[in-house]
């Protein structure tokens, strides 16, 4: 696996949802969601790579995403933070690493260029979005951290920890890495909206979103908030 020098986002995905299962499979616009989710990450020329189980669950998610010349890796099921840090020792020691997840198909190119360049200017090890302060709904939302933040989380850690990947991060001290990104923050207030997919209403509700758009792959993430 050649990873590019600078930073990686990791999409994690997998079949079965217990809300939703198989959602991100399910197509909008003709494309499966952790495609199109994929391809609007990437659609500034960033690298990613699909983290996923080998669980046999998610081998149909796998022929998909060959079938799309996407890179995955296959981990555990259950334990979601050991597969960011299996993919994370492969990195350089100054990478950065963005993290995702499938069932938000907001976030782009647009928004991940964003949050690397606020990223590099506050010179930390993590960094998540604070939603009230900038205005942010459900769904739109990636978290950024270093290589070797990722790779310290091996101590102490819970059952949830490992499902949740950076909990054991922010936990004890949240509003620590919620600094203000005025590059960020939105005119309207979507603070109290979902717009993640996590059952079946979620997902007719963005589809409908997405239903008259063009170029769903390059569209931005503030031209679809127009549309909501």
């Amino acid at each position: 696996m050649n990873l590019n020098k600078g930073h990686l986002i990791i999409l994690q995905a997998r079949c079965s949802s217990k809300r939703l299962p198989g959602k991100v499979l399910m197509k909008i616009n003709g494309i499966p969601l952790v495609v199109l989710i994929a391809k609007r990450l990437t659609n500034r020329g960033s690298k990613i790579i699909v983290a996923t189980s080998s669980h046999k669950s998610d081998d149909k998610l796998v022929k998909v995403l060959k079938k799309n010349h996407l890179n995955y890796f296959r981990g555990s099921l259950k334990n979601v933070l050991s597969r960011y840090q299996m993919i994370a020792k492969k990195l350089k020691n100054n990478d950065y690493i963005i993290r995702a997840t499938a069932d938000n198909v907001f976030p782009d190119g647009l928004l991940v260029s964003k949050i690397l360049n606020h990223f590099k200017k506050i010179k930390k090890n993590y960094w998540r979005i604070d939603k009230k302060k900038h205005n942010f709904p459900k769904g739109l939302s990636i978290e950024i951290f270093t290589k070797n933040r990722i790779l310290k989380l091996k101590k102490n850690l819970n059952k949830s920890d490992k499902e949740h990947v950076t909990k054991a991060i922010y936990k004890n001290n949240i509003n620590y890495y919620q600094s203000f990104c005025k590059d960020l923050k939105l005119r309207r207030n979507y603070y109290n909206m979902n717009l993640s997919i996590d059952v079946k209403e979620n997902f007719n509700f963005i589809k409908k979103i997405f239903k008259d758009v063009a170029n769903p792959i390059e569209i931005t993430y503030k031209e679809l908030l127009r549309k909501v």
